[in-house]
């Protein structure tokens, strides 16, 4: 809705300074400020530059084309065969309609002076320098982004407290992965959030929603290897307990801003442990030890992920994405 108000304001309002200024053709001013005007304040701004630089070397080839061949349909054909020759290696391809429009405006008057380009030019500029400070203005998604961050920490929590119980159970004919659909879902929904909240902000530290959805994807990867794990375990090992214990106090503390090297000295300690321990009897004893074992060489890495990212974040991301909670 917003967007559509923009359109429509930023349009008459381009319109409106066109007429007021007595330029020719002025309701070509309203079309550039409607498909100036895109989803992100980046994207907007990306392609009214754009725009400029293909309207220098639209007007550069129409007035060797014009110049040379004359005004008629047939001279605007080669016009366009080249602007969209020159536009394709350049990347031009959103600046090729409009620019393509304004020089339509010089086979319509078979008018190439300084003055009329000067009026394409400002047309241009009007529509485009509208529709641009109008999409500067977005609504912040810090809230939303937010609010996405809570739901994915408590759906990551949920898994790993399920891992936690099910993992000292026997019986885990009711232990499914249905969990994790919702976590893949939320993950998707707020990377979707993260960049848009990137591309209509302009410091470097709007990469910090990014990271943190990667971070939380790839940590997704190694619970789903553990949750594999803890399917193919057949008995409950005496280090059963411990891993068990791990995983809670792991699912009850690993919030956003924990570096987790608690965690990971907490985790070192029950290694050595089970490292330091009696050898297994059985061959079943030695599987299910040696699964245990790879449960928590993924946890390790489940939290060195997170440690990483805490690593990574610079003073103004901590200040404006922790301390300012």
């Amino acid at each position: 809705m917003l967007k559509l108000i923009k359109i429509a304001v930023g349009s008459v309002a381009s319109i409106f300074l066109a007429d007021v200024l007595g330029l020719s053709y002025s309701t070509a001013a309203g079309i550039i400020t409607l498909l100036t005007i895109q989803d992100t304040s980046r994207e907007t701004i990306k392609i009214s530059v754009k725009r400029i630089f293909a309207f220098v070397l639209a007007t550069f080839l129409a007035y060797m084309v014009f110049h040379f061949a004359g005004y008629h349909v047939f001279s605007y054909g080669i016009f366009l065969f080249l602007f969209i020759a020159c536009c394709i290696p350049l990347r031009f391809g959103d600046a090729v309609s409009i620019n393509a429009v304004l020089a339509t405006h010089y086979l319509l008057e078979k008018d190439m002076s300084l003055p009329f380009v000067a009026n394409e030019a400002l047309l241009l500029f009007i529509g485009a320098g509208i529709g641009t400070l109008l999409n500067l203005y977005m609504p912040g998604k810090g809230k939303e982004i937010r609010a996405m961050q809570g739901a994915l920490e408590e759906d990551l929590r949920t898994v790993l407290l399920r891992m936690s119980e099910y993992i000292m159970k026997v019986d885990r004919s009711d232990y499914t992965g249905a969990c994790f659909d919702r976590l893949q879902a939320d993950i998707y929904a707020g990377r979707k959030q993260a960049f848009a909240y990137m591309n209509n902000t302009f410091f470097q530290e709007s990469k910090y929603f990014i990271a943190y959805m990667n971070m939380r994807e790839q940590q997704t990867v190694v619970l789903r290897e553990i949750y594999k794990k803890i399917i193919n375990v057949r008995t409950i090992p005496p280090q059963t307990q411990q891993v068990a214990a791990l995983l809670y106090e792991t699912a009850v503390s690993f919030g956003e801003s924990n570096n987790a090297i608690d965690l990971l000295d907490r985790l070192d300690k029950v290694l050595q442990q089970m490292k330091s321990a009696a050898l297994p009897v059985t061959r079943e004893e030695f599987e299910d030890r040696a699964v245990l074992y790879g449960i928590l060489v993924d946890l390790e890495y489940f939290l060195q992920l997170k440690k990483e990212f805490v690593d990574a974040l610079t003073e103004e991301q901590v200040r404006r994405y922790w301390e300012s909670d």
